[in-house]
C-alpha cells in the first residue's frame, strides 16, 4: 500500500454512513468516536463513559445517546451556541486522546451518529477493507501540525528582496520625481499584495519539501485560502518517536526564515484526521 503526498484536503473521506434508515423510530443511538482493532483497550481516563462494539477484526468505540438531541433541526438551531459546541468538542477530543494512548485508531468526526448496533456492524463490514488498510497505514504514527506565521512588516520588507519586480520598482522610486514616485508607490503596493500570496505559497512549499526530505513522511499542506484566511499550515504524519526530530527541524527552519519575518509553531499530537480523509477504497490516495 502506498500513499502519495498531497497538498490539498479536498479528497473525500471514507464513506462511513452516519445515519441508519430507521432513525425515525429509534430513540437511542451510538455516538461513534473511532475505529480500532479488536482488542484495543477501552479508555480509562476519558471524561465520559465509552463502550466498544467488536465485529471480526475491528472495534467501534461509542457512547449511547438520545438521537433526538442531535437531530439536524437541533444542530441547526444550536449552530451558534459556543458553549454547547465547545462541550461537545471537548468531550469528543478527550475520548479520542484517551483512545490514542491505547494504540492506533481511525478517528471519526464529531456528530458521527448511528441508529444502533446493526448500523455500526453494517458500516464495519462494508468499510472493513478500507478501515483495515487505514489502520495499517497509521500504525505507530502521529499527526502533528506545523503552523507557518508571517509577521506583516518584516515579511513585507522581505518581499522586496525575494521578488525581482519589487526590487526594480523600489529602485525606480528612489530616483523618481515626486509625482512619478507617488504613482510608482501605488503600483508597488498593488504588486506587493500579489507577490505576497505567491511568495507565501513558495515558502510553504519550501518548508514542506524540507520536512519530507528530513523525515521521509507524509504531509498535507493547507493554504490561507483553504483555512479561511488563517495562517497556512502543514500537517505531518510521523512515527511516534520522531517528535524530537520534528522540533529540531522546526528550530532549524525558523532560523533560516527568521529574517523574513517567518515563524513556525508545532502543535500536536492530533488524531490523524488529515490522513484518513485522503484514502480511497483500495487504500490509496
Amino acid at each position: 500500500m502506498s500513499w502519495r503526498r498531497s497538498r490539498n484536503r479536498s479528497s473525500p473521506e471514507p464513506t462511513f454512513p452516519p445515519w441508519s434508515g430507521r432513525l425515525a423510530v429509534v430513540a437511542k443511538g451510538f455516538w461513534l468516536y473511532a475505529i480500532g482493532r479488536s482488542g484495543h483497550p477501552l479508555p480509562v481516563d476519558a471524561d465520559t463513559h465509552v463502550d466498544v462494539l467488536v465485529d471480526g477484526p475491528l472495534a467501534a468505540f461509542y457512547t449511547d445517546v438520545e438521537l433526538d438531541d442531535f437531530s439536524q433541526e437541533v444542530i441547526d438551531a444550536r449552530a451558534r451556541d459556543v458553549e454547547w459546541l465547545g462541550a461537545i468538542g471537548y468531550r469528543h477530543q478527550s475520548v479520542m486522546a484517551a483512545l490514542l494512548r491505547g494504540g492506533t485508531i481511525v478517528p471519526m468526526r464529531a456528530f458521527s451518529l448511528f441508529g444502533g448496533d446493526a448500523a455500526v456492524r453494517a458500516m464495519l463490514r462494508e468499510q472493513g477493507q478500507v478501515l483495515g488498510k487505514t489502520l495499517d497505514r497509521l500504525e505507530g504514527k502521529q499527526e502533528w501540525t506545523l503552523r507557518i506565521e508571517f509577521e506583516p512588516q518584516r515579511w513585507s520588507d522581505a518581499l522586496v528582496r525575494r521578488v525581482g519586480a519589487l526590487r526594480e520598482l523600489t529602485s525606480q522610486i528612489d530616483g523618481a520625481p515626486s509625482g512619478r514616485a507617488f504613482l510608482l508607490r501605488k503600483k508597488l503596493d498593488d504588486e506587493r499584495k500579489r507577490a505576497s500570496r505567491e511568495a507565501e505559497q513558495q515558502v510553504v512549499s519550501e518548508i514542506e519539501r524540507a520536512v519530507i526530505d528530513a523525515l521521509a513522511c507524509d504531509t498535507i499542506a493547507e493554504s490561507r485560502t483553504q483555512r479561511n484566511g488563517a495562517f497556512p499550515q502543514i500537517n505531518v504524519l510521523v512515527d511516534r518517536d520522531e517528535e524530537a526530530r520534528l522540533q529540531e527541524l522546526r528550530e532549524t527552519l525558523e532560523s533560516r526564515y527568521r529574517d523574513e519575518g517567518v515563524a513556525l509553531a508545532v502543535t500536536g499530537p492530533w488524531p490523524p484526521y488529515s490522513f484518513v480523509g485522503t484514502m480511497s477504497d483500495d487504500g490509496h490516495v
